[in-house]
């Protein structure tokens, strides 16, 4: 394979292991980040001026739904993803069991963005947007689940689950959480959970989990069980659960997000682990989605560092999804990054429940590399 060799100049690299910013130069030699000087015999290297701008690992988004064609909900992979940074992406589980493997071959192989999957629960998946997947376990086909995750154990990450009121009733809620927890353990991987609307309490589910387990759309705004007490605070239960080790994802999706619900939890201190867009059809690249920067950005608005905000969407993925070498950017690991600027200007945003907030700055990608290739580069960028 022919690689282009590079050498960025002038920039500010996040360091994921210490959480700070090097001003230094960096070199991708063979798609693998390499010491700088570029060694004499490196040939065929483009000089980049970083100057004013941040480097990170490329982003993982967590949880996105990439199954264009084969769900309602799915979007382009690769067009929606470079353009944002973002090199890994986990589809939150757009696939049960019936219809992964066609998912695989025709979506997940041919994509050049990476793509790693949770596998729902429901054989049936999330096809469309007319009625939910069936969740009574007794429908569950966990044989074949056993079957793809030890096939697919390179792909498969997760086993995904929905809770809400539209979906399941609260007793059946219990049965089908403990169900999907039940066959996670067997396989030994984690179980994901979707909690918008949920049909029991949020701490009550959270007790449920074990460590290294994920509730997702951890601020949403629908129905009466939130992450909030009727005073506004966070749920002892949820601080509880943190304690043990359960992850919470602030994924973003269309309806999935309240900005009150999620300025009061920061403002408590409880900060999302995992920051993801949940990227679909109803709201690529517009409000109150739009893009992953965008809503990373928003939470620094929130109050979150930048540095703290940015490992939600590198580091931390990386190792969820066993592959710590993507959310770094040491000498040797794959050479996944982006190049951003940091723009001041207001930025508006909004929810589905009627709430608007005005920030101040947004990350705006520069120039994103995959494995070494410039797959994206601003217009207006070198």
């Amino acid at each position: 394979m022919y690689f282009m060799n590079f050498l960025i100049k002038n920039g500010t690299f996040l360091d994921t292991e210490t959480g700070t910013w090097i001003h230094s130069n960096l070199a991708i030699i063979g798609g693998k980040i390499a010491e700088t000087p570029l060694p004499h015999k490196s040939k065929n290297y483009r000089i980049i001026d970083a100057k004013d701008c941040l480097i990170t690992p490329g982003l993982i988004d967590y949880h996105t739904h990439y199954y264009e064609g084969g769900s309602e909900n799915g979007v382009n992979p690769d067009a929606t993803s470079f353009c944002t940074g973002i090199t890994t992406a986990v589809d939150a589980g757009t696939t049960g069991a019936g219809g992964y493997e066609l998912y695989y071959k025709t979506i997940i192989s041919m994509s050049d963005v990476r793509i790693l999957n949770c596998l729902l629960v429901a054989s049936g998946g999330q096809s469309n947007n007319r009625y939910p997947e069936n969740l009574d376990p007794k429908y569950f086909d966990e044989e074949k689940i056993m079957s793809l995750f030890k096939r697919y154990g390179h792909n498969l990450v997760g086993l995904k689950t929905r809770l809400s009121k539209n979906i399941l009733s609260a007793g059946m809620a219990r049965i089908s959480l403990k169900k999907t927890i039940e066959i996670a353990d067997r396989i030994g991987t984690r179980v994901v959970v979707h909690v918008t609307d949920s049909p029991i309490p949020l701490d009550e589910l959270a007790s449920y989990l074990r460590p290294g387990d994920v509730i997702c759309h951890i601020f949403h705004g629908k129905g009466k069980h939130t992450c909030l007490d009727k005073d506004g605070h966070v749920l002892k239960g949820l601080w509880e659960a943190r304690r043990r080790g359960v992850l919470f994802d602030a994924c973003n999706g269309r309806s999935n997000f309240d900005l009150v619900v999620a300025q009061n939890a920061v403002q408590e201190g409880f900060v999302p682990d995992i920051i993801s867009s949940d990227n679909n059809a109803s709201s690529w690249f517009l409000q109150p989605l739009h893009s992953l920067p965008r809503i990373l950005s928003k939470y620094v608005d929130f109050g979150m560092s930048l540095e703290s905000v940015l490992l939600t969407a590198t580091k931390k993925p990386a190792h969820l999804i066993g592959h710590p070498e993507l959310g770094t950017l040491k000498v040797g690991t794959p050479a996944d990054l982006v190049i951003f600027k940091d723009k001041r200007k207001q930025v508006p945003y909004e929810d589905c429940n009627g709430h608007t907030f005005i920030g101040h700055h947004v990350l705006v990608p520069q120039m994103t590399f995959k494995d070494g290739r410039c797959v994206y580069c601003q217009a207006d960028f070198q």
